[in-house]
């Protein structure tokens, strides 16, 4: 920390510094002003570095929001309360109206599954009656396709009635030839002729007549089988324009995006942690500022400025103290981690001499345990961080 004399040298020259008139020029306030930044940087010790920080969540801090165009029907939480990931922290006004059309469309699911369970029960009877038919149809074909076969065989009733036919035309032959015989011609009747003609005509006629029923038999048989099959696809077809018809994925859908909408009228926390701050109260409507800020408080960090001319001394594992008016007793932190990206400072120096071009990185350090709970009652704080760097010395 900077010595006494060093501190009324600072006090002494920045106060001649401000007077507009006397001896000092332009350029002797300039003069002045370097003297009393060499002064305050010589009244520091080499082995440490001094820097600007704030203390913070290791997690952050984190805004609870909600949309826009809402009103808040009920906080459910108070600052300072610990909750866990999944507490209730702010119930909106719209979480009402949104539950009722939750349950309306569940309703209107539970109703489409049973009548889509009523239409596929029916069309799966006509399906199985269809299959039943189809069944009955092809054992129908099959045996009308082995009775022509086994008709149409050796000894079967066509073959029978063929063979028949065949056998009285020859007759009838032999019986025209003998009657055209002078010498046998006494023995054929014109009678004889015409009755084994007629009885040749009749037998042809049966066999003709067996074979277009057995015929007739196969193609119904045929016909049976493609009707069943059909019906089976009419069925088929039919359980899907029952599915189609009740809209039950539209439902499900519907159902999901308003269960959507009912988690952004009824905000839980994400994570454990401290309510640090309610911004809202019963009654309020909702914008696009944060109802809240949440934080795990139970790690802390600070996170210096440090000067790019000081970065190559920040080492991880350094230790550090941190002070602040704000802070009834130092606490004691260790570097963690140098950031990349060089800025200008976000917080203002103590210092009125010190350059307003000056650009730092970011250094966050942890805050050891034993003072982790008391930096907690501190987010936010702008303190002095002072690292020691006398280990790399």
């Amino acid at each position: 920390m900077p010595s006494y004399h060093h501190l009324i040298t600072i006090v002494l020259l920045t106060a001649l510094c401000g007077c507009d008139q006397g001896p000092f020029s332009s350029a002797s306030r300039q003069e002045t002003e370097r003297q009393a930044a060499a002064a305050q940087a010589d009244s520091m010790p080499a082995t440490s570095i001094v820097a600007q920080g704030t203390l913070r969540p290791r997690g952050g801090v984190l805004a609870v929001m909600a949309p826009p165009g809402d009103r808040v029907l009920r906080v459910a939480v108070r600052e300072g309360d610990w909750v866990k990931a999944g507490d209730l922290l702010v119930e909106l006004e719209s979480f009402r109206v949104k539950t009722i059309e939750l349950d309306v469309a569940e309703t209107k699911l539970a109703e489409g599954k049973v009548q889509l369970a009523a239409e596929q029960a029916s069309s799966n009877a006509k399906l199985q009656v269809a299959r039943t038919k189809l069944n009955q149809a092809e054992t129908q074909l099959r045996q009308s396709e082995n009775s022509y076969k086994i008709a149409d065989g050796p000894g079967g009733r066509l073959d029978l009635l063929r063979r028949a036919a065949e056998l009285g035309q020859r007759k009838l032959d032999r019986l025209r030839v003998a009657s055209n015989d002078s010498s046998t011609e006494r023995l054929v009747s014109e009678n004889k002729l015409e009755e084994e003609s007629l009885r040749i005509s009749e037998t042809r006629a049966q066999y003709e007549s067996a074979r277009i029923e057995a015929s007739d038999a196969i193609e119904a048989g045929r016909l049976a089988v493609l009707a069943a099959k059909q019906e089976i696809i009419a069925a088929e077809k039919s359980i899907e324009a029952a599915v189609a018809s009740t809209g039950i994925d539209s439902l499900e859908k519907q159902i999901e995006l308003l269960r959507l909408n009912l988690e952004t009228a009824r905000l839980v926390s994400p994570t454990n942690g401290r309510v640090l701050a309610v911004d809202t109260m019963t009654g309020q409507a909702t914008t696009t500022m944060p109802l809240m800020h949440l934080a795990d408080t139970e790690h802390m960090v600070c996170v210096a400025e440090i000067n790019v001319a000081d970065i190559d001394r920040i080492q991880p594992g350094q230790p550090a103290i941190i002070q602040s008016p704000g802070l009834s007793k130092s606490l004691d932190a260790t570097v963690q981690r140098v950031h990349q990206m060089i800025a200008p400072p976000a917080l203002p120096s103590p210092f009125p001499m010190a350059p307003v071009d000056r650009h730092t990185a970011e250094v966050t350090l942890t805050v050891a345990d034993a003072d982790a709970e008391y930096a907690a009652k501190r987010i936010q704080l702008q303190v002095e961080v002072t690292i020691d760097t006398s280990g790399d010395e």
